[in-house]
């Protein structure tokens, strides 16, 4: 075929009627069909090719040989489906999926080729409203792996018509997720779903690739589930319905069930077996990627957050940026680089969140919207309470809850303790808080800064009571001067925090 699309392993012949680029086993990925689409990043294991179809059979183009069947009708009754192509709005082919005869493409996983931890699912669609095709279940399968993973476009929530992704995470269905943006009926449209990890995240884009933009993004971890462990069956990877061969989960033995069919137009389906980027997603589908680079990024103490309980506690830090040079409306994202690796626990639009760091990290933080990064780095260390000098009275106090499970304690009036840091451009007073807590005067580098409040009406443990930065490294102090609330005269000192 001239005009087809192949991934060719290695050279078999010199066609005169046609072109060819020949590419040698593993040295590069599959080149796109539709006119101006970019190279396809690596990672793909499905890009079903609709311009191509040959009776029943949907071929994948993706180089990994899961080609797609073609069938239609109830269980018990199904039959084989030769599937139609019509001309989407960019003129590029589309199968049609009549909904209401039940058709759908089953790709069957062959030697687990589908099996994917992480994972990115890009369809290009069009879809038709108005032939409800699951009434039971309210929704329209863009596709699923029963067992394993899905996307698909809801009718039952409010608005309509908004996009859930979902799947079976170490045993567990996560099946909450409701999108925002409303799919419009009969227009081409792009809806993007990927797991990187640590979160499912959504994307909507025009039929063009033009306007992508983050739809949600929630926080989810686990490893998918893969092959036969939730229905018992190595389920078919199924594109515009839900079929499950197995059990449900749960369950035992066959309970087959088929359901939620698509009912429109798809022109483009690709699955991958890792997260892609906003960047890469928007190079794929044709739009422009985001540029710009946020503004400076700055990691503090969260003052009145706790640290974890444990011989090993976690610091809670407040991460914030600037839009920078980002478009307005840019998704960000915060990747934390540690000793112990490289985690995303951020993607979002908002210019601020909370992560939390072991005591003694050394941590990177990087923020994009989509290009370069901005990026802040520091170390961060942990005193007990006995690194501190006193003035006054002070009574050490052991108890369940305490940083190190010691603490001390003063109920008079001036009574001080004083914490020095050599080098160091933050620094954080740890505490406990009850009913019995009263009030702190606080100096910095010998300079009253505030009053603080440790008064609790619950009891608190290891409390970042107050928080102070500089610009820049030095040697600092910090100094805590009882003021023996009246009632509650007690303040607490269980250790200190800094940063470098």
């Amino acid at each position: 075929m001239c005009g087809g699309r192949r991934r060719l392993r290695r050279v078999i012949a010199l066609l005169a009627a046609c072109s060819w680029l020949v590419v040698p086993a593993g040295a590069a990925e599959a080149q796109p069909s539709h006119p101006g689409a970019a190279a396809l990043p690596a990672g793909d294991i499905i890009d079903l090719d609709f311009g191509d179809i040959s009776g029943s059979t949907v071929p994948d183009q993706s180089g990994n040989a899961n080609d797609g069947t073609g069938q239609m009708g109830a269980v018990g009754v199904e039959s084989v489906w030769n599937p139609t192509t019509t001309t989407d709005s960019q003129g590029n082919p589309a199968i049609v999926f009549a909904g209401a005869q039940k058709e759908r493409v089953e790709i069957p996983d062959r030697a687990g080729s589908l099996n994917a931890n992480h994972f990115s699912i890009l369809v290009q669609f069009s879809l038709n409203e108005s032939t409800d095709t699951d009434p039971a279940h309210q929704r329209y399968e863009l596709m699923e792996k029963a067992g394993s993973f899905w996307f698909n476009v809801r009718e039952d929530t409010t608005p309509k018509y908004v996009l859930r992704v979902g799947g079976f995470f170490a045993g567990k269905s996560a099946d909450t997720f409701t999108g925002t943006r409303v799919i419009p009926s009969n227009t081409l449209t792009w809806a993007i779903a990927t797991y990187d990890g640590a979160h499912l995240t959504t994307y909507v884009a025009n039929g063009d690739g033009s306007s992508l933009a983050l739809d949600k993004s929630v926080a989810q971890t686990g490893t998918l589930n893969t092959g036969a462990t939730i229905t018992g069956i190595d389920e078919n990877l199924v594109v515009g319905a839900k079929h499950r061969k197995g059990h449900a989960p749960g369950g035992t033995g066959t309970n087959e069930d088929l359901e939620a069919f698509f009912n429109g137009t798809m022109s483009r389906f690709l699955v991958f077996n890792t997260a892609l980027t906003q960047s890469q997603i928007a190079a794929l589908i044709g739009g422009s990627a985001p540029s710009g680079t946020p503004g400076p990024v700055t990691a503090q103490f969260a003052q009145k957050s706790a640290l974890t309980t444990g011989s090993s506690p976690t610091v809670p830090y407040r991460v914030s940026w600037t839009q920078g040079s980002c478009p307005a409306g840019s998704t960000y994202r915060l990747t934390v680089t540690t000793g112990g690796g490289s985690t995303t626990p951020f993607t979002g639009t908002a210019l601020t969140t909370t992560v939390n760091l072991p005591v003694g990290a050394s941590a990177t933080m990087a923020v994009d919207c989509g290009g370069a990064s901005s990026i802040s780095s520091f170390t961060s260390a942990g005193f007990q309470e006995g690194a501190a000098t006193y003035s006054g009275k002070w009574t050490g106090s052991s108890f369940a809850g305490a940083w190190g499970g010691t603490a001390k304690y003063a109920t008079a009036a001036s009574a001080s303790s004083t914490f020095a840091c050599t080098s160091c451009d933050a620094i954080a007073w740890v505490t406990d808080e009850d009913s019995q807590h009263g009030s702190a005067k606080v100096y910095v580098d010998g300079v009253l800064k505030t009053t603080v409040n440790t008064r609790s009406a619950s009891k608190l443990n290891r409390v970042i009571a107050y928080a102070f930065q500089w610009p820049s490294v030095g040697a600092h102090t910090l100094r805590i001067v009882n003021s023996a609330t009246s009632g509650h005269p007690r303040v607490t000192v269980d250790g200190f925090l800094t940063q470098s």
